[in-house]
């Protein structure tokens, strides 16, 4: 038997004629489908004995919804080295013509399913952490042209991406002094950790925080910290997968490839404290702070 998210991926854009149909504002995403949404699961539940599954379901919500998102990213990115190949290839016949439209207007349709996704994965994990006063970290984001040869088709196709890449930019660029943070993964002690970030912010009104996205302890309290204050933040996850037990050294190297300004240690040990090291060499400002024994797990 199929589960939601299987039958999403299986499902999610079958050829039915819907694509057609124009896409809900973003007002619409927001509130009335996710935040209504939230709402639903969260008041049904309430006072009564499923009251404690608030937090995994809601969590899950969110996290369907960000891989959902993600999947949709990778579709539009194979679409449009697919449209890149058609536009190398153009001949000005009109076969080709016709194969780079099609290709365009199905890389537009996924490119706005993915977009309105994104935002609908977002408001998930914004409404996960407003219902459950937790930090959400999701559990899993050139050309050469023949110019003789530019068709209509040709030309639209190239806007089209260009635009794309634009906006896609404009999502991602975060600019301001980079702060790194980590520290120990058992730590409880939030009052320590959120007025020491506060003087950082205080110091840096347009700061960033960076961190590696750690699901307990320092990280995910300085997460939670971010949210509240507006902090944007850039997480650097270990690639486990790529390099194993070495991955923590290796994200801190990414990390620290970034040019934060400043470095702020909690306790910790290991990867924590080789974040430290190396940004010392670097002439990276480090402050250490303890935290309240009494506080520690």
């Amino acid at each position: 038997m199929l589960d939601t998210y299987d039958a999403i991926e299986l499902f999610g854009l079958t050829e039915n004629g819907t694509d057609d149909l124009p896409i809900p504002s973003d007002d619409e995403l927001q509130d009335q489908i996710v935040g209504e949404t939230f709402e639903t699961l969260i008041g049904g539940l309430q006072k009564t004995g499923l009251a404690s599954e608030i937090e995994p379901l809601a969590h899950g919500l969110a996290t369907l919804l960000q891989r959902r998102a993600t999947q949709l990213d990778t579709q539009a990115d194979k679409l449009k080295r697919k449209i890149n190949g058609l536009i190398q290839a153009q001949d000005g016949s009109e076969i080709a013509e016709i194969e780079l439209e099609n290709a365009s207007r199905a890389y537009e349709i996924v490119w706005e399913k993915a977009i309105a996704m994104a935002l609908m994965a977002e408001k998930a994990a914004t409404s996960y952490e407003t219902e459950t006063g937790r930090a959400y970290t999701p559990v899993t984001g050139s050309r050469s042209t023949k110019d003789a040869l530019d068709t209509g088709a040709v030309f639209e196709a190239k806007q089209l991406l260009d635009k794309a890449d634009r906006e896609m930019a404009e999502r991602n660029t975060i600019t301001g002094p980079k702060i790194a943070v980590t520290g120990d993964t058992a730590a409880t002690d939030h009052e320590t950790i959120y007025a020491k970030l506060d003087r950082a912010h205080a110091k840096h009104p347009d700061m960033v925080l960076c961190h590696k996205g750690n699901t307990n302890g320092v990280e995910r309290i300085a997460a939670t910290w971010a949210r509240n204050r507006k902090v944007p933040q850039v997480l650097f996850r270990p690639n486990w997968k790529g390099h194993g037990r070495a991955a923590p050294f290796k994200a801190n190297d990414d990390l620290l490839a970034a040019n934060p300004v400043g470095v702020i240690l909690f306790g910790g040990n290991g990867a924590a404290l080789n974040l430290g090291q190396k940004a010392e060499k670097r002439g990276i400002k480090v402050a250490a702070f303890d935290l309240k024994p009494a506080q520690q797990a």
